[in-house]
């Protein structure tokens, strides 16, 4: 009788299931190993691409030969008051209190002139004469009332006598005397009136009632001067405050000046100005700023600075244009460069600073204004640095190609 096979079939796999277990995990422990995957190590930005990373700093480093040869100048900044000038285009109007415009008191007509235009007139001087009817009546209205007081003056010099003497009674003469006052108010009010109209004490006060006279109104000159221009003929009919002349003193102009509103802050009341003609003058006349405007100018949009000048031999005259130099000083310490240290890479300006020997750091700055010969600085640059002031282009050279090689 056979024995039964699964018995011998089991005991003799036993050794096989064993092995195989042990090849499984062997193999599991390897396939996990072998699946994890070490990530790539992280490339950063360089540092020029990123966001945060300012501008690159640029060194020019001169060896013994270049040093010797290009002998670089330096000049040391410091933070201080600067001073400098403002060049700006002006205009020459008539001093406010050395121009007058002459207007026609009252309606009529031109009867005499005489004085016309160019002429030199002295204050109080009889430029034309009117004929007005008006006039004629204002005055025909004084010597009434005029008249009238002297005759009520009379009569209250009767009647206070008369009272003494109890012959008439005090009623009577209070009555006359508010009839006084109330002509020597009349009498004031027609003074007045021809008062407005120019006339002085001297002339009304010498009128007569039996004057037979053409009544004409004499007009005067308020100011001594030139006669500028006359807008009158003679006959010629004219209505109150109508324009007749006008009169120009030229010993005194008002000069504008017409500053940038960015560089208005640096001007002040009392600053120095030279006005010349637009040409280049070796003689400038120099006064100081009166005033300045407080807004735009409208045609301009320009700060209007405002000096009042005494002529020189009949120069400048009202209507030309000027060129002013304003000097002045900034209103708080600045650094300020000699224009010479200065350069541009593209439109950034940039200057040399000397860290070393033979050193020179290329360094954006940032300008507040262009003068003549220096410039504001208002970042990029300390106090007490040195810049170069010559060969400037050289190391601005030297520079550019310091940084081809590098790339």
């Amino acid at each position: 009788m056979r024995r039964p096979t699964s018995g011998c079939s089991t005991g003799s796999r036993r050794p096989w299931n064993g092995l195989g277990l042990l090849l499984v995990l062997l193999l599991a422990g390897c396939g996990g190993d072998g699946g994890r995957q070490t990530p790539p190590p992280e490339v950063g930005v360089p540092p020029s691409l990123r966001e945060d990373a300012g501008p690159p700093v640029q060194v020019v480093r001169l060896d013994e030969r270049q040093a010797a040869e290009l002998s670089v100048r330096t000049a040391r900044v410091r933070a201080a008051l600067a001073p400098y000038t403002l060049s700006l285009p002006g205009e020459v109007l008539p001093a406010p209190d050395h121009y007058a415009v002459v207007s026609a008191p009252i309606s009529g007509r031109v009867a005499r002139i005489y004085a016309h235009e160019g002429e030199a007139v002295r204050p109080g001087q009889v430029l034309l004469e009117l004929e007005s009817l008006e006039f004629a009546n204002l005055a025909a209205d004084y010597l009434q009332a005029r008249a009238d007081a002297t005759y009520l003056e009379e009569r209250v010099a009767r009647l206070r006598t008369l009272v003494e003497k109890q012959i008439s009674p005090r009623s009577t003469l209070d009555k006359a005397e508010a009839d006084l006052a109330r002509a020597r108010a009349g009498v004031g009010a027609a003074f007045a009136r021809l008062k407005a109209l120019g006339l002085s004490d001297a002339t009304i006060e010498g009128w007569s009632s039996t004057d037979r006279e053409r009544p004409l109104l004499p007009v005067t000159a308020p100011i001594g001067g030139v006669i500028d221009q006359h807008r009158v003929d003679l006959g010629r009919s004219v209505t109150a405050y109508d324009e007749m002349l006008t009169l120009i003193d030229p010993a005194r102009v008002l000069v504008r000046g017409f500053v940038p509103p960015e560089e208005a802050a640096f001007v002040q009341v009392g600053d120095t100005v030279e006005v010349g003609p637009r040409s280049a003058s070796a003689h400038p006349l120099t006064g100081r700023i009166a005033t300045i405007n407080p807004a735009l100018d409208e045609a301009n949009r320009a700060v209007v600075v405002n000096a009042l000048m005494p002529t020189r031999e009949g120069w400048p005259r009202p209507g030309q244009t000027v060129n002013l130099r304003i000097r002045t000083g900034t209103p708080r310490p600045v650094i300020a460069v000699p224009l010479a240290a200065v350069t541009y890479d593209g439109e950034q300006p940039v200057v040399f600073v000397r860290t070393a020997p033979a050193t020179f750091e290329k360094r954006p700055i940032t300008l507040e204004r262009i003068g003549p010969e220096e410039a504001v600085v208002t970042a990029g640059l300390a106090d007490g640095e040195e810049v170069a002031v010559s060969q400037v282009f050289s190391l601005k050279a030297l520079s550019r190609f310091e940084q081809y090689a590098e790339e």
